[in-house]
């Protein structure tokens, strides 16, 4: 596992932003606890794409190994959460194909052309389960999570609606949904279910290309993200993302007056991020005083709708660790 860490700190107006480059654990483990109100991340998928790093998550050997790699990393997310802070969590699924290497190129996404290199686990026989099968990864990670003492609060759709079609899937429905888990740290937590207007479980939200990483094939919609950030976290709060990757995260935060951290194993797409940062004016700062500022409480968190000491039932006192009250 690589120990190397390069650590960049900014202030640009009132936001603190952090950006780690190096292994996912290695570089949460640099960030003091209990500090941010919302982790956000979308990983890499088991064996969809190569992002040409050694190390990477996602060309494990088992499904096992994958959710286990991917749980331990959820484990330092779960250490640096403020109790009452909420993650959100994007992932996808894969099909076990067991038919051998596949030929020809994918014109839809250069990224996924390296299994045609590169023999895939998924694509060996002997896996003990049927050809063509649905894997069901998101589901194992959340019970993994579930085991390791997350509360998987919601399973959200989020509708791609404009997702790639699948002209090869001849015998079954096109992919056009992921999952959106929302996991908590603890029973009670702060959030504003306000700023869902409306829509609940379902998100209809359509794909976007990268703006930044602009060799990044799957990134996260900025509106996604908004939603992520409105509902979890407060005016002036905190934001995580440990798989960086494309920067959505970091510039919906910056845009959204947040502070946050990014994680990514890649050089190159936290490279582009720190540009990004200077050219809207970042000013260098010490990692010391990020990590201070991390650690120091929110002025606007109690007066956010959305905070855990504002939420009552109809009819009862506002809610206290005391009384326990909460919707």
């Amino acid at each position: 596992m690589p120990s190397h860490i390069d650590q960049r700190a900014f202030v640009l107006g009132n936001r603190h932003l952090g950006l780690i480059t190096g292994d996912a654990i290695q570089a949460l483990k640099q960030l003091p606890s209990n500090c941010f109100n919302v982790a956000i991340t979308s990983p890499p998928y088991f064996w969809v794409r190569d992002y040409g790093v050694k190390a990477q998550i996602g060309h494990e050997e088992t499904v096992e190994e994958f959710v286990k790699k991917l749980a331990d990393v959820f484990d330092e997310v779960r250490r640096v959460l403020n109790p009452e802070g909420v993650f959100y969590l994007n992932i996808g699924d894969t099909y076990y194909s067991g038919n051998g290497q596949p030929h020809g190129s994918d014109p839809r996404c250069k990224s996924r052309n390296f299994m045609r290199i590169k023999m895939r686990p998924v694509d060996r026989p002997g896996w003990g389960i049927p050809k063509k099968t649905l894997l069901g990864i998101p589901w194992k990670l959340a019970f993994e999570m579930q085991n390791r003492g997350w509360a998987l609060r919601s399973d959200i759709i989020w509708n791609r609606k404009n997702a790639f079609s699948e002209p090869t899937a001849r015998d079954r429905p096109w992919r056009k949904y992921e999952h959106v888990f929302l996991f908590s740290k603890s029973r009670f937590y702060s959030y504003d279910r306000s700023a869902l207007q409306g829509s609940e479980d379902i998100w209809e939200i359509p794909i976007e290309r990268a703006k930044i990483n602009k060799d990044h094939n799957a990134p996260f919609p900025r509106k996604l993200v908004e939603r992520c950030i409105a509902t979890g976290c407060p005016p002036g709060g905190k934001v995580l993302d440990p798989f960086l990757g494309s920067g959505t995260t970091m510039m919906t935060a910056i845009l959204m007056e947040r502070s946050c951290v990014g994680i990514d194993l890649k050089p190159s797409y936290t490279s582009e991020v720190v540009k990004v940062v200077e050219r809207l004016g970042g000013e260098p700062a010490e990692w010391a005083a990020l990590s201070h500022y991390l650690k120091a409480p929110n002025p606007e968190m109690e007066k956010w709708t959305g905070c855990l000491r504002n939420m009552r039932k109809p009819g009862s006192k506002p809610f206290t660790k005391a009384n326990k009250e909460m919707p």
